[in-house]
């Protein structure tokens, strides 16, 4: 029936394989999408409370997270890696938003670093007015740690609220805690 309408047997596999390829497209197109815009939303997450973790203060001395986390307030958690280039360049913008949100929210840093030093340096040069952690691997994995910079959210009852991976605009990252904090109240 096909051969009397005039479409040859060649004719109909080229249409059915660029049909394929269509399909192929449109369903990479949409993976990317969904992928490209994990920049603006939250990254999923497995657990529902932030893990239990133990870190070193800048003193050298070992600190449970928890005692760190402020029950008054929203938790912001920025972790970071001193070898990141993006931790590096997000830590202005991370002073940046300290400076305005520090009454709402608490902040705190975890360095996945062992040399103290480092990470007071790190710490002084760019005013980083707030509490820093030193933690390892282990610690790392725990919170599921997988890409530089990591930002956890955390409420009042240890809840995790978000999770950002990678690098951020501070508009982005700032418009999100806002309205964030405002639904949390």
């Amino acid at each position: 029936m096909l051969f009397k309408v005039g479409l040859s047997m060649q004719k109909i596999k080229l249409i059915g394989l660029m049909l394929c390829f269509l399909f192929a497209g449109v369903i990479t197109a949409r993976i990317f999408f969904i992928t490209d815009s994990s920049d603006i939303e939250a990254t999923n997450i497995v657990y529902d409370t932030l893990p239990s973790i133990t870190a070193f203060n800048l003193h050298s001395e070992v600190v449970n997270l928890s005692e760190d986390l402020n029950s008054g307030k929203i938790n912001v958690i920025f972790v970071y890696s001193l070898g990141c280039n993006s931790c590096i360049s997000a830590a202005n913008k991370w002073a940046e938003i300290y400076a305005l949100k520090k009454n709402e929210i608490n902040f705190l840093g975890l360095a996945y670093s062992s040399d103290r030093e480092k990470v007071r340096s790190f710490v002084q040069s760019f005013k980083l007015d707030f509490k820093h952690r030193l933690i390892d691997q282990h610690n790392a994995n725990k919170i599921q740690v997988n890409d530089w910079p990591t930002i956890l959210g955390v409420d009042r009852n240890n809840n995790v609220l978000f999770k950002f991976e990678g690098s951020m605009s501070t508009d982005s990252l700032s418009s999100y805690l806002s309205s964030n904090i405002q639904m949390k109240k």
